[in-house]
């Protein structure tokens, strides 16, 4: 079984939430774009989710279902 990627993203100033190389939602604030990722990796497990930094480096990295698990 495939694990989708989401990231929170920088991008000017706001906050992206992309999958596969495409912008999934648009944020103001930080914490909108986690809420919303986490909502769509919840929702599609196995995920994984990637929160970055403003300067990019990644923050933290969560897991959604049986990302890893055998069989």
């Amino acid at each position: 079984m495939t694990c989708t990627v989401y990231w929170v993203s920088p991008l000017f100033g706001s906050w992206d939430v992309r999958c596969a190389d495409r912008v999934v939602s648009h944020h103001e604030r930080k914490r909108d774009a986690v809420r919303a990722a986490v909502r769509l990796a919840r929702a599609h497990p196995p995920s994984l989710l990637k929160i970055q930094r403003r300067d990019g480096s990644v923050e933290s990295r969560r897991v959604y279902g049986a990302v890893g698990a055998p069989g």
